[in-house]
């Protein structure tokens, strides 16, 4: 189902082709949109070596040593494991969430609209391979496989942002619907929530001014812990193998890009909490984290050589 009258085909240099589509965006189609648009809420109970959820939560542009600082994320940390020597990937800010899902920048070096080819696998083709649930939920976006930008049509604010949405750059997702489905906004997060439909891995990005982009730590912190407090204590969302990840997309950008990051949930054993690791840890971990917990193998790119948390 097609929501964009406009459905564009964008070619690319390897001759391979992904459509753009669900891409409107007036009051009027979104309304439509969102009460026709696919959704997919796939679940299952496959068993990892340490933990059986990843959840990602990702905030925006910040060094580490003003993150540290802020007395919710400070408070966030105290229930963790601080990793002291995490590091972004490069500037700015979409490069780093293309990377963290395919293991490469692929090149990409601003924030502009980009067309991975189809044949660029991703971490979703390796969960799937290996029958792991997996969504996306980005807060504001107006409905599931919404694939441009979303201004809040009352206040104007940049809710929505396609960069930060880490898969929105690979054909081999947005030319999928059904991968499209499982792109989805805060309502269906809730929703899947309380309905004990949550997948196995998740990648959270909340809007614009929640992550601080376009406002300040202080209310990316606020956000934060308003967000995951009741979560931890959620048993449908946190259990004894839930890992969390909270961190930040870049540093700033004169700063060494060594950023915020904290473990979190239910698979962080009591001993650990409280503590710090200061072992070497870039957006690539995540990747290679996943791959050797459910032992998926590898992309073949950067994940290859990184380090995993556990």
């Amino acid at each position: 189902m097609i929501f964009s009258r406009t459905t564009a085909l964008f070619a690319l240099a390897s001759g391979v082709y992904a459509q753009s589509q669900y891409t409107s965006t007036g009051t009027a189609a979104v309304a439509k949109a969102a009460a026709t648009a696919l959704t997919l809420s796939p679940t299952s109970s496959v068993a990892g070596l340490t933990f059986d959820r990843f959840v990602q939560i990702w905030l925006e542009n910040e060094n580490y040593s003003a993150a540290i600082k802020n007395t919710n994320l400070a408070y966030l940390a105290s229930l963790g494991i601080t990793l002291t020597n995490y590091f972004a990937i490069t500037h700015p800010s979409q490069p780093n969430y293309v990377a963290a899902v395919g293991g490469s920048t692929f090149g990409i070096a601003d924030d502009n609209t980009h067309y991975i080819s189809s044949s660029t696998k991703t971490i979703v083709d390796l969960l799937e391979d290996a029958g792991v649930s997996w969504s996306l939920y980005q807060e504001d976006m107006p409905y599931s496989g919404f694939e441009a930008n979303y201004v809040n049509q009352k206040t104007g604010a940049n809710d929505y942002m396609r960069k930060h949405n880490p898969l929105m750059s690979y054909n081999s997702v947005t030319s999928n619907t059904d991968r499209l489905a499982k792109s989805k906004n805060f309502t269906m997060f809730y929703e899947d929530l309380d309905n004990n439909k949550l997948p196995q891995w998740m990648f959270i990005t909340p809007n614009m001014t929640n992550d601080g982009h376009d406002s300040s730590l202080a209310t990316a912190g606020t956000w934060s812990r308003n967000f995951l407090t009741p979560l931890l204590s959620n048993e449908s969302f946190n259990t004894d193998r839930t890992l969390i990840i909270l961190t930040f997309d870049e540093g700033l950008t004169t700063g060494t890009n060594q950023v915020y990051a904290v473990l979190l949930g239910g698979a962080v054993s009591s001993a650990k909490v409280g503590t710090t690791d200061g072992t070497a840890y870039n957006h690539y971990s995540l990747l290679k984290t996943v791959e050797t917990n459910w032992n998926l193998g590898s992309l073949g790119e950067n994940d290859v050589d990184a380090t995993a948390f556990f």
